[in-house]
């Protein structure tokens, strides 16, 4: 019989162990040339990036490459299934309301990539299908930091489709015209970094510390939610503890300041981590005596009175990336969803990549039952989306349960009115829902003072670093895109 000491030892370098084989590697050779995309693309890793400048990088790569495809094919006089590829760049610094001014790159003009700006990115394709279709609309980084996860969905894509055409193109597209001979065709929105700041800089929230998904309020609905009780949801009673008084040390740089005796560092070491734990405590606290289900209520409904706040939702003007967002699918996508002047035959189907909640890699998908009940089509994607979710195997009323009267959704009846459009949110799962609480309270309250540097919390806790999630998560994002490609309404 082995000591008890020698079993666990055992156990933690095993867990060692595995946590290294588990990892990703720092740098993977991905590269976005053609030769090199049809050819050394051979990791899946390719597809997921570890800064914002690295996925926008490859998200505008890969639709420059179809376009150049494109350009190719009607050269060659070959036949593929993408029609048109056209791309638009929205860089949300500026302090415009209205973009309607900007218009899309031409087809014959590659988009260009600045590293060093924020910007929210579309790439709308047009093809060619046999059957009836539903348009699509996929966005990714609503909440910054989560949008690696979607990222990866859309670049794979935009490679699968990369690879298809390169095939195409081989045997001089083989396809025949008279395959499509109905000239139907469907749209396929990309909209990649929706928050790009937070992308950047692993923080859910934007430059303004607004979340992006609770700002979307109906005009008819801003006064009544900005003037509300900021204590209708119990947000005031648990402001001490999602928003602690800490001031952790401050940074000390140059040459001019004091040195730090060895006794004076361990205090200040030892009193952060005190402040901490504390912070800690008092959540796990709180949340044992309000109940999980209602102090999560209480967190995901939002609150817009506290600008330094954690799941502060705005002032109630629509953001920046939010109108660009609404440009992109109202006037460059020509859907006019919000408008009001859809055709009246349109379906649009949005899923919005999110992570953080549920399950361990798997996702649930978040829809508003309610849109179903007269319609159709919309019923039928109820069903293929709950389909889709038991594969999963995903808690889905424990993942979607306190989010009853949340509004400012950015995939909400306000840019998506049913029944022209069809809203589905898919959340994939990383950390236990106390550990994604704790990180976004410890987060902003570090950058409030100015240590940003303390976003590894909330990147650990939405973009795991473990080559088993990515593998899992990675596969039920291209599960649902796919499946949404397939669905044929009757």
């Amino acid at each position: 019989m082995f000591p008890l000491r020698h079993i666990f030892a055992v156990a933690a370098i095993a867990h060692i162990i595995w946590i290294w084989i588990d990892s990703p590697k720092p740098v993977y050779f991905c590269p976005l040339n053609r030769e090199g995309l049809t050819n050394d693309w051979t990791d899946e890793n390719c597809y997921w990036s570890t800064s914002y400048a690295e996925a926008r990088e490859k998200f505008v790569s890969l639709g420059n490459r179809l376009r150049e495809q494109l350009m190719f094919s009607q050269d060659e006089n070959a036949f593929l299934d993408l029609l048109d590829v056209q791309s638009i760049t929205y860089d949300i610094a500026g302090n415009s309301e209205d973009y309607s001014s900007l218009q899309a790159i031409d087809d014959s003009t590659l988009q260009t990539i600045s590293p060093e700006i924020d910007t929210v990115d579309a790439i709308l394709l047009t093809m060619r299908v046999p059957d009836d279709h539903v348009d699509i609309i996929h966005s990714s980084g609503t909440h910054g930091v989560e949008g690696y996860m979607g990222s990866a969905v859309q670049i794979r894509f935009l490679h699968e489709i990369f690879l298809q055409n390169e095939e195409l193109l081989k045997n001089k597209g083989q396809k025949k015209a008279s395959e499509y001979g109905n000239g139907k065709v469907r749209k396929i929105l990309l909209i990649h970094a929706v928050n790009p700041f937070g992308m950047r800089h692993h923080r859910r929230t934007n430059e303004n510390n607004v979340d992006l998904n609770r700002n979307v309020l109906a005009p008819d609905k801003i006064k009544s939610v900005i003037e509300r009780d900021p204590n209708y949801f119990g947000y005031v009673d648990m402001d001490p503890v999602l928003n602690p008084i800490y001031n952790p040390a401050p940074r000390q740089s140059g040459n001019d300041l004091p040195e730090q005796s060895s006794y004076d560092t361990i205090h200040t070491f030892m009193k952060e981590v005190g402040s901490i734990a504390s912070v800690i405590a008092s959540i796990v606290k709180i949340i044992a005596s309000k109940g999980y289900s209602n102090a999560k209520r209480t967190i995901v409904s939002a609150q817009y009175h506290k600008k330094a706040g954690v799941f502060y939702g705005g002032n109630g003007r629509w953001e920046n990336s939010v109108l660009a967002v609404q440009h992109a699918i109202d006037e460059f996508a020509g859907f006019s969803l919000s408008s009001g002047d859809a055709d009246a035959q349109s379906k649009v189907l949005w899923i919005d990549v999110h992570t953080g909640l549920g399950k361990y890699g798997s996702y649930t998908s978040l829809i508003k039952k309610e849109v179903t009940d007269n319609n159709l089509w919309t019923s039928q994607l109820n069903t293929l989306v709950a389909g889709l979710e038991d594969k999963q195997a995903s808690n889905s009323k424990a993942v979607s349960s306190g989010y009853e009267q949340t509004v400012g959704f950015i995939n909400g009846d306000v840019l998506c009115p049913p029944p022209a459009c069809f809203a589905v949110s898919q959340e994939f799962g990383t950390r236990p829902g106390v550990a994604v609480i704790l990180s976004l309270v410890l987060e902003n309250n570090f950058f409030n003072w100015g240590k940003s540097e303390y976003a590894y919390l909330t990147s650990n806790a939405f973009q795991p670093r473990r080559l088993s999630w990515r593998r899992i998560a990675l596969r039920g994002g291209s599960e649902m895109l796919l499946a949404a490609l397939k669905f044929q309404p009757r």
